[in-house]
Parts: structure tokens; C-alpha cells; sequence
């Protein structure tokens, strides 16, 4: 299986949820809509849309890659559901006939808009703190984004980070998908780093860092939400 046909393109991250396009080879074949039961990210309801048609073996090989790649921490547990169809358009609208349903929508729009912009501002305290330790930084553009899972980049004389930043718990096969993506971009003569940034790594992270150090002779770093938050103050109220 060559897990490199799928490529997921992130269109939307809140604290709560995530949603990807999905494409095969080049071909829009679906989307994918991840819903996140706790804080921490873990116990994660997925809704797969596929809406090409795809043989029974490659179906398999989506669906693991989505295991391995997508779910934070696929030990904790998480649910797919899986749906076969086509797209049938988009409906959208502005008035709402009923004052009731209308105000229940604006309600909606508005947590829908604070989950949105927290999302929004893990990142811009993660930029903020490297900013800190005196790095040169942005946000990564949308190739980085669409195939190196990459969300930050940041750099000073010496050094490269390729950041990934998570709100909650980031799991062992995501870090070890991001070191390889790593390994791969060539766009620095620079020392790469593979960095990561969440609230909870796994129980055996440090065994990782050491062993991935050492197979793909790259540096391996961790930033916990903590730190940021403490270099930061002003954003323990909202990432907390």
C-alpha cells in the first residue's frame, strides 16, 4: 500500500472539530469530519463521506491511513462512521422564517465563531512564543499545510523548526508520519527540526524523540501548552 496516493487538506480546525478533504491520487474522492469528545482531544467521532467510488481494498487503505494520520491517539478510542454517496450541492441561507430557529442559528454562528477563533489563537500564541526565543516565524503556507502536515514555520541562523500544533493530545503514529514528512522537505541547508506543540504527549514520547533522532538523524522537539502559557500569560484564560 503506498499511503502517499491520499492526501487530507485541512479546510477548518476549532478546539472541537476538524474537517479534511479527501483525494485519491490526485481526485476529490471524499471529506472527513472529526468531532473531539473531551479537552484533551481523545475519544473522537469521525464521519468519513466518500462520494467516489472506490474498490474494497483501497476503501481498507483510507480508512487506515486515517487511523494512522488523523485520529490524535487511536488507543483512547474513537468511532467512524462511514458514508458512500455523491455531493448533492450546498444550500445556504440568510433569513430565517422562524424568530426561534433564527436566534438557535445566530447562537450556533456565534460558539461556532469562538471555536473557530480559540483554534486560531493556539497558533498565534504558538508564533508569539517562538517569536520569544527570538525565531524568524510564520504560518506555513498551504502546500506544507496539505502534505507535511506542517502548521508553523520557524527559523533563525543556525536552524529550521517545522511545527505542528495541536490543542489537545497528539498521538505516536502522527509524530512519527510528521518526522518522515520532515526528513523529506528539502527547502533549507539549515539543521531541521520536527516540532510539536500540544497539551499531552504520549506516555512514552521520550522513547520516540531518542529513537526517531536516531533513525533519521534529525532533531525531535516537544513544546507543552504549559510553556507557552507561562512565556505568555495573557492566553491562560482562553487556552486553558
Amino acid at each position: 500500500m503506498n499511503n502517499y496516493k491520499f492526501k487530507f487538506r485541512r479546510e477548518f480546525r476549532s478546539a472541537s472539530s476538524e474537517t479534511y478533504t479527501i483525494y485519491y491520487m490526485g481526485e476529490h474522492v471524499g471529506e472527513l469530519h472529526l468531532l473531539f469528545m473531551k479537552d484533551n482531544n481523545t475519544d473522537e467521532i469521525c464521519q468519513l463521506m466518500i462520494t467516489k467510488e472506490l474498490s474494497p481494498n483501497t476503501k481498507d487503505d483510507l480508512i487506515d491511513e486515517i487511523i494512522n494520520t488523523i485520529i490524535s491517539n487511536p488507543e483512547s478510542g474513537f468511532l467512524i462512521n462511514i458514508f458512500v454517496g455523491k455531493s448533492d450541492g450546498i444550500v445556504m441561507g440568510n433569513l430565517h422564517p422562524d424568530s426561534i430557529t433564527a436566534k438557535q442559528k445566530d447562537l450556533s454562528k456565534v460558539l461556532n465563531t469562538y471555536q473557530v477563533a480559540k483554534g486560531q489563537l493556539t497558533e498565534f500564541a504558538t508564533l508569539e512564543f517562538f517569536q520569544g526565543l527570538n525565531y524568524e516565524v510564520e504560518n506555513a503556507t498551504h502546500h506544507y499545510d496539505q502534505d507535511y502536515k506542517i502548521d508553523i514555520l520557524a527559523e533563525n541562523e543556525i536552524e529550521k523548526l517545522y511545527i505542528q500544533s495541536k490543542s489537545g493530545m497528539i498521538g505516536e503514529k502522527e509524530i512519527v508520519k510528521v518526522v518522515k514528512n520532515v526528513v523529506k522537505i528539502d527547502d533549507t541547508k539549515k539543521n531541521k527540526i520536527a516540532c510539536f506543540v500540544a497539551e499531552r504527549f504520549p506516555s512514552k514520547a521520550e522513547d520516540l524523540r531518542k529513537s526517531l533522532e536516531e533513525q533519521y538523524k534529525i532533531k525531535v522537539m516537544y513544546i507543552h501548552k504549559y510553556q507557552i502559557i507561562e512565556s505568555s500569560p495573557k492566553f491562560k484564560r482562553t487556552l486553558k
